[in-house]
């Protein structure tokens, strides 16, 4: 709706409002198509954990067209029908799928601007953004592991659990464990004995003492052998008891694409123009916005990539600023007509010679400088407290901030001023939690692109004309680090690093962002 305001009609108010929906479908066909082990084909997937380097070795490769069918361990299908279903045989499968109920991700637009026009050619302008999207294409794992509550105390997993892993990472000895009902509850009074059975048929070792409470045994699994590994402790109790505590019996975790993820946006716009101008123009636009999201991926991403949450019975652990989320942008770009030669300001009376060498001349550039994008968080480097195949990124445990460093007789990294501080400053995350997501910034981002440019009027024609032209990219050469090592050594933390020191590459920079200075030179003849 455009308004024109008083002030000698130089001013008007602009708004708008759009609901629109987006396109989807294609690459999640794709994706499902390539992925999918439920139809016609039959797909058969050793379970996680079947076969190690000790006691359970594999069986060997002996060479190419090897009869694999005939390998231990692997079910060699019959008659497919339709539709291929999952064995309910308490493997522990990873897969993909999709929700049948997938529905058109919608948006919702608004804005409002006030533009006003100032003297000497000058327009500013200063608008607000929002957009809000529903339904959003994402992943979780509709097979998470339950969050059960004892009917009795009233106490789910994630708090009876948690109480544990904290008395883990303080050391505390199994003998000083009191009972918690969750476990008393719901696990059977010799829990003990059928879990020091479960570990000697599997691992050849008992691992944990006899004469245990059912709390006492599920902590002494954990602090002799799983560490914080519970979904691990999950599987190993519903394989000690026989009963279905927390997982599906046809999988350990199916992720699947579901219009489930939801982002809100608010931005703040101004921008000066200056376009009346007879010898320069420019633009200066400054942006401060904030997109925050569940879930930042693609349909691309895969189904336990960047469109992922964590934890679907709390989703909303997983909000937070989006990870493409940048709070500050300024650009500025500009054209100069030199005031020098005929016609202008300085030498306007020039002869010939003196106009084919000074006159003409035209300079350009191009500016921006924006905040940085969040950094990836520290993650657990080998366990997976809440879902099966996704590890939870790490929590703070006090106040952290980075300090990108530039490197020298050490690396370059995000934590540079004092890495050993800022490792222990982190926790691995409990059962249930996501950890902490999009917390931290990298380096911003800072260009300058200049050009100089003279046109030549021919002699023979004034129709004729030569342009030379020199370009710069990145005048000032500057080099703004971006990507990380994000392997178990360069961003994992150990089981409790709080009383460690960090692995020589932990936190480094392995990639600037932008280019290095790069000239160009060109030369253009109209005619």
């Amino acid at each position: 709706f455009p308004y024109t305001t008083l002030f000698r009609s130089k001013s008007v108010l602009r708004g708008g409002f759009a609901i629109f929906n987006d396109y989807y479908g294609q690459q999640i066909a794709v994706t499902f198509d390539n992925l999918n082990t439920l139809g016609f084909t039959s797909n058969f997937t050793l379970p996680f954990g079947t076969y190690n380097t000790t006691n359970r070795p594999g069986p060997l490769f002996t060479g190419f067209n090897q009869d694999v069918r005939s390998l231990p361990g692997v079910i060699v299908p019959g008659r497919l029908t339709f539709p291929r279903q999952t064995p309910a045989d308490n493997s522990p499968r990873i897969e993909s799928s999709f929700d049948e109920a997938i529905v058109a991700p919608i948006h919702y637009n608004w804005n409002v601007t006030f533009e006003r026009e100032l003297p000497k050619g000058l327009t500013v302008q200063a608008s607000y953004i929002g957009r809000l999207g529903r339904n959003l294409l994402a992943t979780r794992d509709v097979m998470a592991l339950s969050n059960l509550v004892d009917p009795k105390s009233g106490t789910d997993w994630y708090t009876a659990a948690s109480a544990l892993e904290i008395l883990r990472s303080q050391g505390a000895p199994i003998s000083s464990i009191r009972p918690i009902p969750w476990f008393e509850n719901l696990l059977p009074a010799n829990f003990n004995a059928l879990l020091r059975n479960y570990y000697a048929v599997v691992y050849g070792d008992p691992i944990i003492p006899p004469g245990l409470s059912p709390t006492q045994s599920v902590y002494a699994s954990v602090l002799l052998f799983n560490g914080n590994d519970w979904t691990t402790l999950q599987d190993d109790m519903e394989g000690a008891t026989g009963l279905s505590l927390f997982y599906q019996p046809q999988y350990g975790a199916l992720s699947a694409f579901g219009s489930i993820a939801y982002s809100n946006y608010h931005a703040g716009a101004l921008s000066v123009r200056q376009r009346l101008g007879q010898t320069l123009t420019f633009d200066f636009n400054y942006t401060l916005s904030h997109s925050l999201d569940n879930a930042s991926g693609l349909q691309t991403s895969g189904t336990y990539g960047t469109a992922f949450i964590l934890n679907p019975i709390r989703p909303r652990d997983s909000y937070s600023s989006s990870n493409f989320d940048v709070r500050h942008i300024i650009n500025v770009n500009s054209v100069w007509q030199l005031p020098v030669g005929r016609g202008h300001r300085f030498l306007s009376n020039a002869n010939r010679l003196v106009e084919a060498v000074l006159g003409g001349w035209q300079l350009s550039g191009i500016f921006r400088w924006n905040s940085g994008l969040p950094a990836p968080t520290p993650y657990d480097d080998s366990r997976w407290a809440t879902n099966w195949n996704v590890q939870s990124n790490a929590v703070r445990i006090k106040p952290v901030t980075t300090c990108p460093t530039r490197g020298g007789t050490e690396p370059p990294k995000l934590f540079g001023c004092d890495p050993t501080a800022a490792y222990r400053s982190f926790r691995n995350a409990r059962p249930g939690e996501t950890g902490d997501r999009n917390v931290f910034r990298l380096p911003g981002y800072v260009s300058l692109d200049m050009g100089l440019a003279k046109s030549f009027t021919m002699p023979w024609s004034e129709n004729h004309k030569l342009q030379i032209r020199w370009e710069v990219f990145n005048v000032t050469n500057t080099q703004h680090f971006s990507q990380l090592d994000t392997s178990r050594t360069g961003l994992g933390i150990t089981l409790d690093p709080f009383n460690e020191s960090p692995p020589s590459n932990w936190s480094n920079f392995t990639g600037i962002q932008g280019t290095p200075r790069i000239m160009q030179f060109g030369f253009r003849y109209s005619f």
